[in-house]
């Protein structure tokens, strides 16, 4: 009874080291990767300042996430709000950025010559579009989620009249039949340097 026992603990720890060792697999860097777990599950964590900000989005990225190690990157731009001055989509990559599910996009609007943080996304795969429809006066996004045993599809996330939703793997994004125009096509991303 004793080595069954065992054996049984020993299959058990195996399964949960390998598990583990899973979470923290790096990717390619000429493919986007996935984003950081803690962020799947809606949870808070260290979030770049939002005060920072820069006349490029390559520069904005450098600076907000100076201790990310490598950085890679894809940005759009294109008018949300429909003010007129096209807002900055960031798709930013990285092993300490990105995880099995995606990684972060961060929607950036111009003030000046400055950029500001309107929201960051977890979880997001390539493509990244927009539609046409438009909740709160800025138009719905609608973004690639796969990972994590999620099957690959697209969900239209609809401002709130202070961002988009975070964590686009859960409720409040819709299921979309479109990307709508694709703006961030699922290419190999650039170094930001």
């Amino acid at each position: 009874m004793k080595p069954k026992l065992f054996i049984a603990a020993f299959l058990a720890t195996v399964l949960v080291s390998g598990t583990l060792a899973g979470c923290k697999k790096e990717k390619s860097t000429s493919e986007p990767a996935g984003a950081p777990t803690s962020e799947a599950t809606g949870e808070a964590s260290a979030q770049p300042e939002e005060a920072v900000v820069q006349d490029s989005a390559a520069s904005w990225i450098a600076s907000n996430y100076k201790d990310m190690g490598k950085l890679l990157y894809a940005t759009a731009d294109t008018d949300l709000d429909g003010d007129g001055t096209p807002e900055v989509l960031a798709y930013v990559g990285g092993p300490m950025m990105c995880g099995t599910g995606g990684c972060n996009l961060v929607v950036l609007k111009r003030e000046g010559g400055d950029l500001r943080k309107v929201s960051e996304l977890s979880v997001v795969q390539l493509p990244v579009g927009v539609l046409d429809s438009k909740s709160n006066g800025w138009r719905d996004l609608a973004v690639t989620i796969a990972g994590g045993g999620v099957a690959e599809h697209a969900v239209r996330l609809q401002y709130d009249g202070k961002g988009y939703p975070r964590n686009p793997t859960v409720a409040p994004a819709q299921e979309t039949d479109s990307l709508g125009t694709v703006l961030i096509p699922a290419e190999p991303l650039k170094p930001v340097e």
